[in-house]
């Protein structure tokens, strides 16, 4: 990940933090389940957790000493939801040289993952938020991800066309009257051209009058507790993936 994010041409995109590694840890499971019936490829046990894909080992201990197995470069800095945020890069590594292990599975979907969002936090939290396991699933669970696995396809059983001549010729003709039918409507059908409004003084004084009769009541304001039922998360409104 850290090698792919290297060759972007921003360098303020070139760092990925914990965050980061972990959705991207999480698509490749995703990418390999998909071909491989459900079975990831780390063997990760994810929650839901925080409205995202999550493991307390691999933040706390897995990924740190990763980076520092591999040498990487640690940045740390102020931030307002921790006390220090770190952010890792790496240097002189190909993507070529240490990604020819991986799968095909995996590889060239993440490596597109990676080029697209880098340590764009935003936009890759809501791709990983409306990704089949996270929305087959509700907050605190265990992520599966059979709901990846695509089908196989049924062998659909063809028939030979045993239509005779007789039949084909009666169709063709079938066809050839009703192209007639829609060319006679098509020539009988009148077109209407509306005449657009004339846009002088009548028609905007008339608009202002509209727009003086409308008027919005102020809303109060109110203080309480929303509640929403936790049958929510159960909902296909989350499978819409033009949400914000």
């Amino acid at each position: 990940m850290l090698a792919v994010a290297s060759q972007n041409e921003d360098w303020k995109r070139r760092e990925l933090g914990p965050i980061h590694i972990i959705k991207y840890l999480y698509l490749a499971d995703m990418y390999y389940a998909k071909e491989s019936g459900g079975d990831t490829y780390t063997g990760i046990d994810w929650e839901f957790y925080h409205f995202g894909p999550w493991n307390l080992a691999l933040y706390r201990d897995e990924i740190p000493n990763a980076v520092q197995n591999i040498g990487a470069i640690e940045r740390t800095f102020p931030s307002q939801y921790t006390n220090d945020a770190v952010r890792w890069s790496i240097k002189d590594i190909l993507p070529d040289e240490v990604t020819k292990e991986l799968p095909i599975k995996i590889y060239p979907l993440l490596n597109r993952d990676i080029k697209r969002f880098s340590s764009d936090t935003y936009d890759l939290l809501h791709y990983v938020y409306v990704t089949p396991p996270m929305t087959n699933a509700r907050p605190g669970e265990k992520l599966q991800f059979r709901s990846v696995v695509v089908p196989k396809e049924e062998k659909v059983e063809t028939f030979e066309n045993k239509t005779t001549t007789r039949g084909k010729k009666k169709r063709k003709e079938r066809i050839i009257s009703i192209r007639e039918k829609i060319k006679q409507r098509k020539a009988n059908k009148k077109t209407i051209i509306p005449t657009p409004p004339r846009y002088d003084e009548v028609f905007l004084n008339g608009v202002m009058e509209m727009n003086n009769d409308f008027s919005l009541e102020e809303m109060e304001d109110h203080k309480g507790i929303l509640q929403i039922s936790q049958s929510a998360w159960s909902k296909d409104w989350r499978k819409d993936c033009d949400l914000p």
